[in-house]
């Protein structure tokens, strides 16, 4: 529970230009547009439920903006329901400046992070950075007092600050980062009330009611779908860079709140869908959004950063002024990378194609139009199929740094039964750096994969009853979930990775690396700007795709060995990977998401990959469904050329289409439960 600050915290060090400035802001604060109720222990109101809630889980103000959004800007948009839980002050050195002359400031920077983030959001709701909000204190049954702002004119959108101070350590020499609280070497974590703010500073809170905050504000938004930073970091490739933490490409309080998110997500119980998104390691891939997801998402940064210079009447500001724009600028906010892509998997049972789903983290069937649990153990929301076996992660997220599980469990679709193949890096911090699976099967010999912990990947094969040991194959690291395929012996797994597309060749137990140097533009070698993802032709070629670097257009490589040829559509928007489909006739269907959030579909026809090359231009409409998809769509041909369609819509239901054979992919779409 909350307690009084203990004497230590509130020594003079803490006051000398840190809290000093409260008084003086405050007196600024009331010519703020925004209003607030100041009354001590107000209830948290309950929140209005005008259509689907998306809740997302943030460090700092501005984790949202860069490593969530386009997809914020889209679901207010589409007209959802917003919540977003910022967890920590976010008041780095106290100082809104460059200049390390400056005075120091904490409650001044952290009220000028809110002040930006109010106007971000009102821009993308609104159109208007500077609409009114209506802020109050609101004390949770958990015993936590956090401040919620309302935007005025669009009640459905809410923010909520719990302003935990976790750069404290700056003040007392102890380590006071959100991490310290999550691992149980922080007892409390003491509240930074911004200079603006209706919040008091005189209080303490503890890890328990940090989770049961979270999971309170969880079961009063009731969201459709919560977004959460990255649980899991990858490892640092080369030099650390800016503030990425000792071994991971991230923030040390982005891991932390991606830790405390998941630990309430799975405490409630209730997310239909759950998304984490990656952080600073976005600088070490090449940008994927195009054109119009850059200005969405630039276009909120801008306002956050007070870009406008625009006066707004608070003596601390109205926006982080240390955000390097303009825009989403060039270093982490030039992409945009969700973890837990591949949602749906189809499968053929009994010469039917149904949808199989991560459901909260249950597996599930859909069958007659009812959702049947498939068992196993709680698992991440990603799945993978190869031949008639699922594949999937099963979390364990602790507070010992060395007991963090991702073991990888496997699902025999016919026997009903699950295996766990384990972790090729056992437990701890190592595991947490596999990723997501991908899988093949050629009917005799199934080949499961993961990346590796220290770059390449890791295997395992079964023939007949038996799953091997973990193999490593060594090579770079790998950026994302690789792709596999194979067929009579031979096998392929490809994979994204720094300056390539590397590919391990084998027959399951002898594997071979090397770089496959597919055809880029102007003679360049193609660097994927996403996940690849890869499907088998009759004839043994391969379709390979991704995303185009500097966009997001959709780059399809067809070959085999040393040939390929690359084929570049072009696509406005969207950041999922494709998911790729070939049909018994020679048709290729290409699925993924536009700049609005739809499902963008094509079909093709593999000969229409097959031009010689290297490198060419395709212009194909592409067919946009009329939802807004949360993840990537799965794409399934019937024997009759049938294509079937499945995506996780916004409202965390799965939806579906079809187009019979040789017909066009439809735009209408439909619940498929």
């Amino acid at each position: 529970m909350p307690s009084p600050r203990p004497p230590h915290l509130r020594r003079r060090d803490l006051l000398v230009g840190g809290l000093a400035g409260l008084a003086v802001t405050a007196a600024a604060a009331e010519s703020t547009r925004s209003v607030w109720d100041a009354a001590t222990g107000a209830s948290f109101p309950e929140p209005p439920r005008t259509g689907p809630v998306h809740l997302q889980i943030g460090a700092h103000a501005d984790d949202c903006l860069y490593f969530v959004n386009p997809r914020v800007a889209r679901l207010l948009d589409d007209g959802a329901d917003l919540c977003t839980v910022v967890l920590t002050a976010g008041e780095a050195d106290g100082r809104n400046t460059w200049d390390t002359a400056a005075p120091v400031d904490y409650a001044g920077y952290a009220a000028a992070r809110g002040n930006g983030l109010r106007r971000a959001y009102a821009r993308m709701a609104l159109g208007d950075p500077d609409a009114p909000w209506d802020r109050r204190r609101a004390t949770l049954d958990s015993g936590q007092d956090v401040e919620l702002c309302v935007l005025r004119d669009r009640p459905g959108v809410h923010l909520v600050l719990c302003s935990l101070w976790t750069n404290l350590g700056r003040v007392t020499g102890e380590f006071t980062r959100l991490l310290a609280l999550w691992e149980g070497r922080l007892d409390a974590a003491a509240v930074l009330a911004p200079a603006d703010s209706p919040l008091t500073s005189e209080s303490t809170v503890d890890r328990a009611t940090v989770r049961a905050s979270l999971v309170e504000l969880l079961e009063r938004y009731a969201p459709v779908a919560v977004n959460t930073l990255d649980p899991d970091p990858d490892p640092v490739a080369g030099e650390r860079l800016g503030a990425e933490q000792d071994g991971f490409s991230d923030h040390i309080d982005h891991t932390a709140a991606a830790l405390f998110a998941w630990d309430a997500v799975t405490a409630w119980g209730g997310a239909k869908a759950v998304e984490s998104w990656r952080g600073y390691y976005n600088r070490r891939w090449p940008g994927n959004l195009g054109p119009a997801d850059l200005d969405a998402k630039g276009a909120a940064l801008d306002a956050y950063a007070w870009a406008d210079g625009g006066g707004c009447g608070h003596a601390a500001g109205c926006g982080d002024r240390l955000i390097v724009g303009p825009g989403a600028g060039t270093t982490y906010g030039h992409a945009t990378h969700p973890r837990y892509t591949q949602a749906v998997a189809a499968v053929d049972r009994d010469g039917e194609i149904l949808p199989a789903a991560v459901r909260g983290d249950r597996a599930a069937i859909l069958r007659g139009g009812a959702w049947e649990d498939l068992g196993g153990p709680p698992l991440l929301p990603a799945l993978t199929r190869a031949g008639n076996r699922l594949y999937a992660i099963g979390p364990g997220f602790t507070r010992d740094p060395a007991g963090h599980v991702r073991d990888l469990h496997c699902l025999d679709l016919d026997t009903g039964e699950w295996t766990d193949l384990g972790n090729p890096a056992g437990t701890g911090g190592p595991a947490r750096t596999v990723g997501q699976p991908a899988a093949a099967d050629d009917g005799t010999t199934a080949v499961a994969c993961l990346r590796h912990p220290d770059g390449g990947l890791a295997v395992r094969t079964r023939t007949g009853t038996a799953w091997s040991a973990w193999t490593h194959l060594d090579g770079p690291p790998v950026h994302e979930a690789p792709a596999a395929y194979g067929a009579a012996g031979a096998f392929t797994i490809v994979a994204a990775t720094p300056g390539n597309t590397a590919a391990w060749e084998g027959d399951g137990t002898s594997w071979t690396r090397r770089d496959l140097d597919l055809p880029g533009p102007d003679g360049a070698v193609h660097i994927p700007a996403s996940a690849v993802t890869a499907a088998q032709g009759p004839d043994g070629r391969a379709v390979i795709a991704s995303r185009a670097a500097g966009s997001s257009d959709v780059v399809l490589h067809y070959g085999q060995g040393e040939t390929w040829t690359g084929t570049v559509v072009p696509l406005e928007g969207g950041l999922l990977a494709p998911a790729l489909a070939i049909g018994p006739d020679g048709a290729l269907a290409v699925a993924c998401d536009d700049g609005s959030g739809a499902p963008a579909v094509l079909v093709l026809a593999l000969a229409d990959l097959d031009h010689g090359g290297p490198y060419t231009l395709l212009s194909r409409p592409w067919t946009r469904g009329d939802v807004t998809v949360l993840k990537r769509p799965a794409a399934a041909f019937g024997s009759d050329g049938t294509l079937r369609l499945w995506a996780l819509a916004a409202d965390g239901e799965l939806w579906t289409a079809q187009a019979g054979p040789g017909a066009p992919p439809p735009v209408g779409w439909a619940p498929a439960a």
